[in-house]
């Protein structure tokens, strides 16, 4: 019987019998590049050559690891010059994934229609999938960004903001989901002196359809997405 090969890893299963005195030679592969690559495995997938959606790679067997991409613990995406789909298969599996994009988002699908999961810019995250739905097991946020100029923010950033130079306008995310937070912190405590504006970029801050602006000394403070109804509220005010 000839070899199969499983659903999740797409390890080569020796069949009864078959490939007598080369054995070992599937053996010692399947353990040294799928076993490995699944447990230990850091890819970087660069997308700049890539068209979106992008469907990773699901060779049969012992692969290199550009031949297995989905098979890879862990996954670094990077090139993307535009918000970008990649298509993971819809089977049981846990990934590490970094979108290494400072300005582009990267999507989670599962099949070609299938579950999808958002990685902001610069953020790393461990998900796992049943091979229907994405589960988020643990998240790491960017570290805390400084913006000293216009900044258009996403859902999660934590930002040292610096007016020393003049008033700083960050721009609220287009789209927002309930929960989403951003952090701002008045590092260089000038925001008396040069205001800090946040943009709301329609949606609603505190029940008002206005911008909010800060001029408190030392500022710092949290918005929480509450829906269409309130948008984003204040955490500390």
């Amino acid at each position: 019987m000839a070899s199969t090969f499983s659903t999740r890893l797409k390890i080569e299963l020796i069949g009864s019998g078959e490939q007598s005195n080369s054995w070992g030679n599937t053996t010692n592969n399947n353990f040294s590049q799928s076993i490995e690559q699944s447990i230990a495995g850091v890819y970087t997938k660069n997308l700049g050559a890539s068209s979106s959606p992008y469907v990773l790679t699901t060779n049969n067997g012992p692969q290199t690891q550009a031949n297995n991409e989905a098979r890879q613990a862990a996954i670094v995406f990077t090139g993307h010059a535009s918000d970008f789909i990649v298509q993971f298969p819809a089977v049981e599996k846990l990934y590490f994934l970094r979108n290494a994009s400072s300005s582009n988002k990267i999507t989670a699908r599962l099949g070609g229609s299938g579950n999808t999961f958002v990685i902001n810019p610069g953020r790393n995250v461990f998900i796992s999938t049943d091979g229907t739905n994405w589960y988020e097991i643990q998240t790491q946020g960017s570290d805390w960004l400084t913006k000293t100029g216009n900044y258009t923010a996403f859902a999660g950033d934590k930002i040292f903001v610096n007016t020393s130079g003049g008033a700083v306008t960050i721009t609220l995310p287009a789209t927002a989901a309930v929960g989403d937070e951003i952090r701002f912190n008045d590092v260089a405590n000038n925001f008396d002196t040069h205001n800090l504006t946040v943009a709301r970029n329609s949606h609603k801050i505190d029940g008002q359809t206005s911008d909010l602006t800060v001029a408190t000394e030392g500022a710092g403070f949290a918005l929480v997405y509450s829906g269409a109804t309130y948008g984003w509220k204040l955490l500390e005010k």
